[in-house]
């Protein structure tokens, strides 16, 4: 139980680790390519569940960084479910450390990527749904 006693030190042994990010997309199978080619994810599990109208997809990279692509089937189809409407799309950003800064720009360049934000230390871009994505250098 956490209470007023609670040191900052016991508060910041809470959480461990990050798990993942999920977001909702428009177009599920599009996101998963891009993803895939343009930042060297991998696809870990897909399903659908067609009596809900939805379809999933986690996606690994780097051997920690979990993506969880969520989308619809149909998305003029009613969603059941109190928190799944297909209007509701995206997150604010998301951010990955790479060791090679050169060569994912180069890379995504060559597939027409436009940076928003550019600097040695820290590249900003969207991706198909118009999510930020930021990718910074790794920390040694």
């Amino acid at each position: 139980m956490i209470d007023n006693t609670t040191s900052n030190e016991e508060m910041s042994n809470l959480i461990k680790s990050f798990d993942h990010i999920a977001m909702t997309v428009k177009e599920f199978d599009k996101t998963i390519d891009w993803y895939v080619n343009n930042l060297g994810f991998s696809v870990k599990t897909k399903t659908e569940n067609r009596e809900r109208g939805t379809r999933m997809a986690f996606l690994e990279g780097g051997g920690f960084a979990m993506l969880e692509i969520f989308g619809f089937i149909d998305s003029n189809r009613p969603v059941q479910g109190p928190t799944l409407r297909a209007e509701e799309t995206g997150i604010k950003h998301i951010s990955f450390y790479v060791d090679d800064m050169n060569g994912m720009c180069e890379r995504l360049k060559n597939v027409s990527v436009e940076f928003t934000a550019f600097t040695p230390q820290r590249v900003v871009f969207r991706d198909p749904n118009g999510i930020l994505i930021e990718l910074r250098i790794a920390p040694l």
